[in-house]
């Protein structure tokens, strides 16, 4: 009777058996805690959490009710820098190495160490292309590295039949040229041939970041950045391929419009946004992205920059004096803008024939110390804006640190949004010079 009992006791450990994701980070003392999700075609969901032990390893149970496809391990900031996404397929514990060097290796697990090895042997294998378009190489080696990639294709699409892994691998397979071609010809048969083997109705690749990274790759690959309009045929060759799926076109297109957002690109951003991103946005409820395509066409290169009270009944708009203006967002409380501001000032005394007027905008919760600080810069337009990181103008300008730049022409249209000191002396020191 005990047996049975001890029996039956077991049933249900063995009924709710799992897997296990685990292993170590280097250097171990970098990381504390893994964060697990699951890549959807919208955002990462999150699963669950386990601590990094001082040794540097870790372990997160995979349930035995996790569906099959695309997990994320985040285990740093910013979450899209510290990284790495895996294939579960329910039936596998799953081990690797993290280093900060090396990225991330898998050591058990068929699918990741096939697709691991792949990618591995086929990034090899196209890194010959460069040196094979040269005038130089003959006609033989020319079609051996073509074979050698071909080879590799097949190789692990056969290796992979009935994995996950295979729906990823197979996407990779490049066209083959029949004759030695010139680099050119080769790329727009690329182009030509890129969707090919791509399905953007794969149940696999909607849960991954696959469709998206592929979206971006053909369209900033096969456009010259000086001709916007290039990017936004791109951009409708790959709406074409979504076809009628919003959820995955939202996904494709909220990745491309940031991209373009944080080159400044406000043309083809604005085009994005305008054409499809809002709409899709508005309908899936988005409100955070809806607020973030507000701000950047209010505050982007190119736009106009808000308008806001610098006191005495004037606005920036009023502002006719110079050619140029400079808007800093700064506050008194701030060490890093008390070491930076000066700096500023050093900069500009040294700044000759630019006709440039300074706005300094004290985000601040009261007026001391920011009355006392504003003494040190009397050739600057104060404004005090109370309030600190709840002020309207500094919502308006997407202000999320101090000191934040903005350079104005003398229409107050944006020409610069300096990251850095060395980018600010850069932006200035470019601006026309008056006689």
């Amino acid at each position: 009777m005990k047996k049975i009992l001890f029996l039956l006791m077991l049933i249900p450990f063995i009924t709710l058996a799992q897997h296990h994701i685990s292993g170590t980070f280097t250097p171990k003392e970098q990381f504390s805690k893994v964060f697990l999700y699951q890549v959807t075609p919208n955002y990462p969901s999150y699963i669950s959490y386990a601590s990094i032990k001082s040794d540097g390893t870790t372990s997160i149970p995979l349930e035995s009710n996790l569906e099959t496809g695309m997990y994320r391990l985040v285990f740093g900031a910013p979450q899209d820098e510290y990284y790495f996404d895996f294939i579960y397929n329910g039936n596998e514990d799953i081990t690797f190495e993290y280093t900060a060097t090396e990225g991330v290796t898998f050591l058990t697990s068929e699918e990741n160490v096939l697709l691991q090895n792949y990618n591995a042997n086929a990034d090899e294998a196209k890194h010959l292309l460069s040196a094979t378009f040269e005038p130089s190489v003959s006609k033989e080696t020319f079609s051996n590295v073509f074979k050698a990639i071909d080879g590799i294709q097949n190789e692990y699409e056969t290796k992979s039949e009935g994995m996950l892994a295979n729906h990823f691998i197979k996407t990779g397979r490049l066209p083959i040229p029949q004759k030695q071609i010139s680099l050119e010809e080769y790329l727009a048969l690329e182009k030509a041939n890129f969707f090919k083997h791509i399905n953007f109705n794969d149940n696999a690749l909607q849960h991954s970041n696959y469709l998206v990274n592929a979206s971006k790759i053909y369209v900033f690959r096969f456009a010259d950045k000086e001709q916007p309009q290039q990017y936004i045929n791109n951009i409708e060759d790959v709406i074409k391929e979504i076809g009628d799926n919003p959820v995955v076109q939202k996904s494709i297109l909220e990745a491309l419009w940031y991209d373009f957002s944080d080159n400044e690109n406000m043309k083809v951003a604005n085009y994005i946004s305008d054409n499809y991103l809002e709409k899709l946005a508005t309908v899936a409820g988005d409100k955070k992205l809806l607020s973030e395509i507000k701000i950047y066409k209010n505050t982007g290169v190119g736009a106009k920059a808000p308008n806001f009270n610098i006191g005495n009944s004037k606005s920036l708009y009023d502002l006719k004096d110079a050619n140029n203006y400079l808007v800093i967002f700064w506050s008194s409380t701030c060490s890093h803008c008390l070491k930076e501001l000066p700096e500023v000032k050093k900069f500009l005394s040294n700044l000759e024939n630019k006709n440039l007027q300074i706005v300094a905008f004290g985000l601040e919760e009261n007026e001391n110390p920011w009355k006392d600080t504003i003494k040190l810069y009397p050739d600057f337009i104060h404004v005090y804006g109370a309030g600190k990181w709840n002020n309207a103008t500094s919502n308006a300008y997407n202000v999320t640190e101090t000191p934040t730049y903005y350079v104005l022409d003398t229409d107050k249209n944006i020409i610069a949004k300096p990251d850095s000191l060395e980018e600010l002396e850069a932006a200035l020191q470019g601006l026309p010079t008056t006689k």
